[in-house]
């Protein structure tokens, strides 16, 4: 006769609990169950019961998008967005911090039973999408590419929240705001720019970054070619060499990167004193509400480009 099966090992019984007890909590029900079904910007179905009730937000402009469509209740945990690292218990628009720019509180994020977690897919660490997965988490990752996806994205934001109709309208405004972009300053002579992300050591953005999409829209053209790295390490003398028409930094280091640039004065931007001070933290967000803090920063090119067109004249 076959040996009688002894009881189970306590260490196997205890992890079969526990992935029992996270299912609990986590909501997780079969794929063919499932109300809401969607493929994420990695090819990953994402199977929920209904939209979200309770959302962890892994990027700050995820965050924006679902507070404007109403969905603020509904979230539960975000990832910090202070300008300086730190342990921040909140981030800036008042949520409790899970993450930061270098680390993630699994156990905290656990502990507050989301049943969506939205990550970015050109930010958030994959190691971190990974790691959440395989604890039960049903993660959503979403990634705009150019422009016109930032509307697509909002309506998966609203099918995924359960706030269809407020997307719907904010996607229509999304593309109202791009088509007019491209109107109103959809004109000649286009002028070349360096954007400064960082002065030491000096980073930009790629000519494909989002920020660098609406730029063209308004006329200027990235001296740096797009390319695999959102923000590239480059030196001065690809600046020197390039001769952009004007120079972006942000507000927080102006002073200090007009002294700096002001030591090359064989630069066009420097002999036209054409520096663009990005004082709005909207333009580092690549969301919606670029669109609107681009406006202002395309009013001034615009008059640049007006008088590079009289002196071509």
């Amino acid at each position: 006769m076959g040996r009688a099966a002894g009881p189970a090992h306590p260490v196997a019984v205890s992890r079969r609990r526990r992935a029992g007890l996270l299912c609990l909590l986590l909501s997780c029900i079969p794929l063919a169950e499932a109300r809401l079904k969607l493929t994420d910007a990695d090819g990953t179905t994402v199977a929920m019961a209904g939209p979200a009730q309770r959302i962890v937000v892994l990027a700050p402009h995820l965050t924006d998008s679902l507070v404007a469509l109403g969905a603020r209740k509904q979230i539960v945990g975000v990832v910090d967005d202070h300008e300086q690292r730190g342990a921040h218990a909140r981030s800036l628009s008042g949520f409790p911090v899970v993450a930061d720019a270098g680390s993630i509180n699994y156990e905290r994020m656990v502990a507050l039973q989301p049943d969506l977690v939205l990550a970015w897919g050109d930010g958030t660490p994959r190691a971190w999408v990974a790691q959440l997965r395989r604890q039960g988490l049903a993660v959503a990752v979403l990634r705009a590419r150019t422009l016109d996806d930032m509307a697509g994205e909002v309506e998966l934001l609203g099918r995924l929240s359960g706030h269809d109709a407020a997307a719907s309208r904010q996607a229509q405004a999304i593309r109202a705001q791009i088509a007019a972009l491209t109107q109103d300053f959809a004109r000649t002579p286009r002028l070349r720019y360096f954007h400064q992300v960082w002065r030491q050591p000096l980073y930009t953005l790629s000519g494909d970054h989002l920020l660098s999409q609406a730029l063209a829209r308004c006329g200027a053209d990235n001296i740096v070619p797009p390319g695999p790295v959102a923000a590239p390490l480059v030196s001065p003398e690809l600046v020197l060499r390039e001769n952009p028409d004007l120079i972006l930094f942000s507000a927080e280091d102006a002073g200090a990167s007009r002294r700096w640039w002001e030591r090359f004065s064989a630069l066009t931007a420097v002999r036209r004193a054409q520096w663009l001070v990005l004082a709005d933290r909207r333009l580092t967000r690549p969301g919606p509400g670029m669109l609107s803090a681009i406006r202002p920063v395309c009013a001034q090119i615009a008059i640049w480009r007006k008088r590079t067109d009289v002196k071509q004249r």
